[in-house]
């Protein structure tokens, strides 16, 4: 990459803000001396496209990561719904699925307006049935979602409104990366066709103003080689948050990249 390079520092918090969030991602990577000139819109495009590129499965993932990681917790629900034989759609038959989805919401929706309870928010991953070149099927129809638990709605009451097949319902974990491993696994399988779904209300990571004169090229190809693991150091970077794990990345463009995950340990685990 010619010409002059600048780093900048982006931070995705998960949660209100900086000081109260559970959870939190920083970019730092190089950029070009036209990239750090560039209007606020053009600079806050430049962060949403880190997380949220629609064309990239990793940055897909991350962002689906940092939604869940803003707004649920570990009260909350893990949810798979699966088909019985009887009621499985047809391999292709998307549509089927997504109203099987669309109709479990609707009567979840009316078991709470009975029960005086309020609608839960959700993020649902379905993972389609398909047909290879040769007619074959792939994989089976079914259903990944992550629920929040408003007050009164019990994962009993969840499972038996699903009527397809199986529904496992399940506390969410956010130790140890779980919701990061949730987010990869339910959307790992690159041969099946998938939809990502969720309910209105969510709330998006917040990418505050990026910050082009924190880091020299010299500090970030020193962090780059030498504090991957160096938990002390992030911590001193990043007051208030604990090192989960530092990625590396070298750039089609041949620039350094960290993605830097960090959580705060007084509110991983809050009830």
């Amino acid at each position: 990459m010619a010409g002059k390079l600048y780093v900048r520092e982006q931070k995705h918090i998960c949660g209100d803000d900086y000081a109260s969030a559970p959870y939190m991602e920083v970019d730092v990577f190089e950029i070009t001396a036209a990239q750090h000139k560039a209007s606020a819109r053009a600079k806050k495009e430049l962060a949403t496209s880190l997380v949220k590129d629609k064309y990239n499965e990793e940055a897909r993932r991350r962002y689906l990561n940092q939604l869940v990681s803003t707004n649920f917790t570990r009260k909350d629900y893990s949810l798979t719904l699966t088909y019985a034989g009887e009621h499985l759609p047809a391999a292709g038959d998307m549509a089927q699925a997504d109203r099987d989805f669309s109709n479990f919401i609707k009567r979840l929706y009316r078991y709470c307006d009975k029960h005086g309870i309020e609608h839960p928010k959700w993020v649902c991953v379905t993972e389609y049935s398909t047909l290879d070149e040769d007619g074959k099927r792939l994989g089976r129809h079914h259903h990944h979602a992550i629920i929040s638990r408003p007050a009164g709605l019990e994962r009993e009451a969840i499972e038996d409104l699903w009527g397809k097949g199986r529904a496992r319902c399940e506390r969410l974990d956010f130790e140890h990366g779980s919701v990061e491993g949730l987010a990869r696994y339910i959307t790992k399988n690159k041969r099946c066709k998938r939809n990502w779904r969720q309910s209105r209300g969510l709330k998006s990571p917040k990418t505050p103003r990026p910050n082009d004169s924190r880091w020299s090229r010299k500090k970030l190809k020193d962090a780059f080689e030498n504090c991957l693991e160096d938990r002390a150091f992030w911590e001193k970077k990043f007051p208030g948050y604990t090192l989960h794990r530092c990625e590396p990345h070298i750039t089609g463009a041949g620039t350094m990249h960290l993605i830097v995950k960090m959580y705060r340990p007084d509110r991983r685990n809050q009830p």
